[in-house]
Parts: C-alpha cells; sequence; structure tokens
C-alpha cells in the first residue's frame, strides 16, 4: 500500500515540477538529485576499498547535467567527462603510489560519471525539448517508470514463482516483470489519452514496452552494483525507500531511450 501511496502522492509532485515550474528550476532540481545519486554511488565504492576522486566526480555530475540543458552551445555532455578523464589520469599519476592504484582511481571516478550522472542527464535533455513536448515527454517517462516498479513490486510478491535472476536480485520475478511491463503500456496509453494527444498510439504501445524493458534493466545494474559492493541500499536519505539512486535506478537506461526515440523517430514529426 506504501508504493500506491508513494505513486499517488509523486505523481502530481512531479507534474509542478515539470510542466509548472520553469525549466531552470528543474534543471537545479535534477543538478542536486544526480550529485546525491553520484555520492551514494561513490560511498558504494569506497564500501568496497575503492579510492575514486569524489569530489572531482561531484563537480563532474553537476557539469555533466548542466550541459545537458544546451544552455551554452557547444558545451556538450562529451566537454565534462573528456575532461573529467583526463584530470583522474593526471591526479592518478600524481597522488595514487603504483599503476595499479592509477587505473583504479580513474575507472572508479568516471564509473558514475557514466553510469549515473551522463544517464540521468537525460532527463534534463528531455526537459529542454521545445515547446510542450519536453514535458509531456519527461512525465510520460515517469508515469511508465512509476507504474513499472508498483505493478511489479505487487504481482511479483502476489504472483511469483519463477525467479528471473537471484544472483543479482533473489526477489524478482517473471511474473512480476510481465506485471511491470503490462502496468508500463497501460501507463503509456493513459497519458497519450491524458496530456499527450499528439503522440500517435503505436508510438505510445512501443515506448509503454521499452520504456519498461529499460526500466527493468536498469534496476538490475543497480542490483549487480549494490551486490558487487556489499551493500543493501545505496544509503539511508529516504527512510524506508533506502536512498535516491535506488529511486532512479528506472531511469538509468530508460530516459536516454527515451530521448534517442524521440530524436530519431518522433523529431521529424515536430
Amino acid at each position: 500500500m506504501l508504493r500506491i501511496v508513494t505513486a499517488i502522492v509523486l505523481l502530481p509532485v512531479l507534474w509542478v515540477v515539470i510542466e509548472v515550474v520553469p525549466a531552470e528550476g528543474f534543471l537545479a532540481f535534477a543538478i542536486v538529485m544526480i550529485g546525491v545519486a553520484c555520492w551514494e554511488t561513490y560511498g558504494m565504492l569506497e564500501a568496497r576499498g575503492r579510492r575514486p576522486f569524489k569530489w572531482l566526480g561531484l563537480l563532474g555530475a553537476g557539469l555533466v547535467a548542466w550541459s545537458a540543458s544546451g544552455l551554452w552551445p557547444g558545451f556538450d555532455v562529451g566537454l565534462p567527462l573528456v575532461t573529467l578523464v583526463f584530470l583522474c589520469v593526471v591526479l592518478g599519476m600524481r597522488q595514487r603510489p603504483g599503476p595499479d592504484e592509477m587505473l583504479d582511481a580513474t575507472m572508479t571516478t568516471v564509473f558514475p560519471l557514466v553510469m549515473v550522472a551522463a544517464a540521468l542527464s537525460h532527463t534534463v535533455a528531455l526537459r529542454w525539448i521545445p515547446g510542450e513536448q519536453g514535458p509531456d515527454l519527461l512525465m510520460l517517462l515517469f508515469c511508465c517508470v512509476i507504474a513499472l516498479d508498483t505493478a511489479a513490486y505487487y504481482v511479483g510478491s502476489t504472483l511469483g514463482r519463477h525467479r528471473m535472476m537471484p544472483r543479482l536480485s533473489p526477489r524478482k520475478t517473471w511474473e512480476g516483470v510481465a506485471g511491470g511491463l503490462a502496468a508500463s503500456i497501460g501507463a503509456a496509453c493513459l497519458a497519450r489519452a491524458w496530456f499527450y494527444q499528439d503522440l500517435p498510439l503505436v508510438h505510445a504501445l512501443t515506448l509503454g514496452l521499452l520504456l519498461g524493458v529499460a526500466g527493468i534493466l536498469g534496476d538490475l545494474a543497480e542490483s549487480l552494483l549494490k551486490r558487487a559492493t556489499g551493500v543493501k541500499d545505496s544509503s539511508k536519505l529516504l527512510p524506508g525507500h533506502g536512498g535516491v539512486l535506488d529511486r532512479t535506478d528506472s531511469l538509468l537506461f530508460s530516459a536516454p531511450i527515451l530521448y534517442y526515440y524521440y530524436v530519431i523517430f518522433l523529431q521529424v514529426r515536430t
């Protein structure tokens, strides 16, 4: 019941942040959330004895999120990523005792920037699509992933019998996956009827399925990270829910997929 209540409360809040708050306000919100998610990821890596350049990585995460907005023409996501790799290599050579430690520091600093910051920064890119289509796409994304998470949990906990990938996530079942995908497709169709009437039905159905599959893979990717680092939750920042990364893992792959789906298939219609 808590998950359903959370979804009911969260959607109106997201509606305000996405549809009412100016794009610059959403950017500030996204930078904070992406920064916290990266901080949690660095904490998990440190729990395994890794020594990333955490503060450099957090600065890079903010720059990656900001660059996705296009506020500075020509300053795209690739620039801060390449710059951070260069700085990590230089710092590693100066501050780590041997080649293994140098490489480890570089890789563990860059990994959260790619997996978390660059992936989640696509929510900013979606918000910056001109007109009403950007906010509508972003709301579509959140409707699908919230429906996916909620349905997968309840269907899996009540009907689940066949485990999906017990080595990564013992409680996930194929029954839960089926329920989550059905809910994601239904949410995409509901979004089309509710606020995104310009979206053709075939695209709504396709996106509902794609975002559902991507959301499940993002959740499994975070499960892999948690199992590898030996932690239960990304942090204890949200009592009863874990950390920010635990709540946004479904966006890690779904946000980029939606953005590039728009660029390839939908942009030509506008």
